[in-house]
This record gives structure tokens, C-alpha cells and sequence, in this order.
């Protein structure tokens, strides 16, 4: 007798975050026995699976759409306007990416596919194994959606959802699948598995099931009480940012800062006025364990790591998810949002003092991190993995 086979799925969005989460889940399977294979988008960010002894595949690429006039214009209202663009809105484009999970499925046989951010890999493994959907909150909405709801107002909706939903059922009908029957359909499983505080979730209030909280690489304690520092976890195009810099640079010996990808050049700044600069990743642990204040891009990762050790954050977004995510942080009483793109937005050393300074602030963000920390009293990794091997 065989031993189980698990595929895990990754198709959109870009970073190490889906490997790293993949790679916690794979290794906890193959303790198992579980035979554990990944196809993912880049396989240049395939290490964290590499390392924990998972096979690596290409996954099916998707192709780009034709192109359209409004192409031009931003499009993240809603999760349909990022799919369309991606290549969702066209039968051509879906049909080439179920072709190509048709073959891996052939090839690779499994049991259970997990899926994150995969909505086609899903609709392709539908009757032939069982579907674990496990994500992000912003990348796994509700199956049961009929319309993918607008997460912002600063843009109108590009891409409608029934347009979208026609393009996918068109290419499931030339490939012999049976048609999805609302929008939401992509992302539906077996299981779902949202790996999200259910703070930041745009979905939250749509959900049946509260998400299930976070998948750590380490425990995430408070700060501690005479944490003063100021830890900044920037992207270059951000740190390197006029305003964002000169900001950077008044906050001195205050600040330490990690720049991932940075040129020695653009640290040189911050090193004169002071800073302590990162040439790696810090432990998050030991880091916020001495911060009084986060500043980052709104990632869920940092967002969720800061929440943890009750330490107040200032969120520079560039993308409309993480956008969301420093929305939610501030209507929490938990950080303040400055939005990048938008035009009238500017970054000054006096607002992240402001922010550092506020006891009140503090104080909220000391009580979020304790009652978040005993959300966590059981581990979801080991509910997750315990939900996957139920299905194999």
C-alpha cells in the first residue's frame, strides 16, 4: 500500500510567505509518513520547502490576459479586480492553467491538495482528491460569495464578478469540468483553514467560521515594559522614499531598521544619524521585545507579530491588501495608517514620535497583545494539520 500523497498548491502572489508556510505545514505531514510534493509560482522562492525536504515543481503559469485600455488604472477593489488582471478574465488564460494542473494531477496522483492562493488549482482537483484550503485572510475570501465584496473606495471596481465567473466556466466547459456555480466557488474545499487573527480580515463579518488564527515560525511574547526603541521592517522602494527617509534619519539612535534587498548606499544614511541597521532578518522576538513602536508595509506577517507582543504600529502601504490590514490595526486603536499612494500623504519624524509617545495608544495595543496571545493557547499548526490528516 502506497503511503498518502499531499500536493501542495501555490498560483498568485509573490514573496517567501506561501513557501514559509507551506514548508511549516509539509514538515509536520511527513512526520506523518505523508509523501509531501509543492508545485508553486516561483521556484526561486522555493528554499523553505527545499529545506524542509519537499519536492519542488513549477506550477502552472498563468497567461497574460489581453490587454485592456484601463489596464493603465489601479485595480484592488475588490479580490476579482487582482485575479482579472492576473489573467482570470480571460477563457484563453484559465483554460492554459487547468490544462496544466490536469497534468500534474496525472503525474503526482494525491490524496489532498492544499491550496494557497490557488483559485484554479481547486477548481481542477474538484472529484479527484480531497481540498484543503489554507491562506491568508485577503487571499481566502468565503466560498460562498456570489460577489467579492469592495474592500476600498478609492477606486471603483474594474472587473465584475459575473464577467470573471463566465471566463472561468467557459474554460471548464471546453475542458470538460463542471461549472462553478458562484464566484466565491474558487476557493471552496473540503476544509478552510484561514490563517489570520480575525482583526485583520477584510471577511470577517461574511465568514460562518471565525479564522484560525496565525501559523508562527516562533513564539511571540509582550514587550517588554521599558521598551523604547522603534523597529522599522521596510521594502526599498519605501524606505528609500524622500520623506520616508529623512523621517528615518531624525529618529537616529531610536531606530533599528531591516531593509531586505537594500544597497549599501541606502542604509549609509541611517548608519550616520545613529540607526542600528540589519544586514539580515532579526528575530522578531527579540526584536519587539525592546520596541515601543513598529514601523511596516502592512503586511498580515509583521501586522500579526507586532498585535502579539503589544507593540503600537505605524503601516506605510503601498498595496491595498496591506492597506486593509493598517486600516483595520487603526480603527482598532492599535497603530496609525499612512497610505502611500496616496498623493496627499507624507511621512514626517513628528508623527512616529507622536505615535511613539502615546500612552493611550500603548495601553490598547498591551491589551490587544494579551488577549491575541491566549488566542494562540493551541497552536494552529497542529489544528491544521490535524484538520489535513482527517481528510487524507
Amino acid at each position: 500500500m502506497r503511503a498518502r500523497r499531499v500536493l501542495m498548491a501555490w498560483e498568485q502572489g509573490a514573496g517567501f510567505g506561501h513557501t514559509t508556510q507551506l514548508a511549516r505545514l509539509g514538515r509536520r505531514l511527513m512526520a506523518e509518513g505523508v509523501e509531501v510534493a509543492a508545485a508553486v509560482r516561483y521556484p526561486q522562492l522555493s528554499a523553505p520547502l527545499a529545506e524542509a525536504g519537499i519536492r519542488v515543481m513549477q506550477s502552472p503559469i498563468w497567461p497574460p490576459p489581453v490587454q485592456r485600455p484601463d489596464d493603465t488604472r489601479p485595480a484592488s477593489a475588490t479580490l476579482c479586480d487582482s485575479l482579472g488582471r492576473a489573467g482570470l478574465r480571460d477563457a484563453a488564460s484559465v483554460r492554459t492553467a487547468l490544462k496544466g494542473w490536469r497534468v500534474i494531477l496525472d503525474a503526482e496522483q494525491p490524496d489532498l491538495m492544499v491550496c494557497d492562493y490557488a483559485p484554479l488549482a481547486a477548481p481542477a482537483a474538484r472529484g479527484r482528491c480531497a481540498i484543503m484550503q489554507a491562506g491568508t485572510a485577503y487571499c481566502l475570501p468565503p466560498s460562498d460569495l456570489e460577489a467579492m465584496p469592495a474592500l476600498h473606495d478609492f477606486a471603483p471596481p474594474l472587473h465584475h464578478d459575473r464577467d470573471l465567473l463566465g471566463s472561468v466556466n467557459t474554460a471548464l466547459a471546453d475542458e470538460g469540468m463542471a461549472p462553478l456555480e458562484r464566484i466565491g466557488a474558487l476557493f471552496a474545499g473540503d476544509d478552510v483553514f484561514v490563517r489570520t487573527f480575525p482583526l485583520i480580515d477584510p471577511y470577517a463579518d461574511l465568514r460562518d467560521r471565525q479564522a484560525e488564527g496565525p501559523i508562527l515560525g516562533e513564539k511571540i511574547g509582550p514587550a517588554r515594559s521599558d521598551a523604547r526603541g522603534i523597529f522599522a521592517y521596510l521594502h526599498p522602494p519605501v524606505a528609500g522614499r524622500p520623506d520616508v527617509m529623512e523621517a528615518l534619519r531624525a529618529l537616529g539612535p531610536q531606530l533599528e531598521i531591516y531593509v531586505p534587498g537594500a544597497e549599501p548606499g541606502l542604509m549609509e544614511p541611517l548608519r550616520t544619524a545613529g540607526a542600528r541597521v540589519h544586514a539580515r532578518p532579526a528575530p522578531m522576538a527579540e526584536v519587539l521585545a525592546r520596541s515601543r513602536l513598529v514601523l511596516h508595509q502592512g503586511s498580515a506577517g509583521v501586522a500579526t507579530e507586532a498585535l502579539l507582543a503589544g507593540v503600537p504600529q505605524v503601516t506605510l502601504c503601498v498595496h491595498g491588501e496591506h492597506y486593509l490590514n493598517g486600516e483595520c490595526l487603526t480603527a482598532a486603536g492599535l497603530g496609525l495608517n499612512l497610505p502611500l499612494f496616496d498623493p496627499r500623504v507624507r511621512v514626517a519624524a513628528e508623527t512616529i514620535r507622536t505615535m511613539h509617545e502615546d500612552e493611550d495608544v500603548h495601553l490598547m495595543a498591551e491589551a490587544a497583545g494579551r488577549m491575541h496571545r491566549a488566542m494562540l493557547a493551541e497552536d494552529p499548526l497542529d489544528v491544521l494539520t490535524r484538520r489535513c490528516l482527517a481528510l487524507l
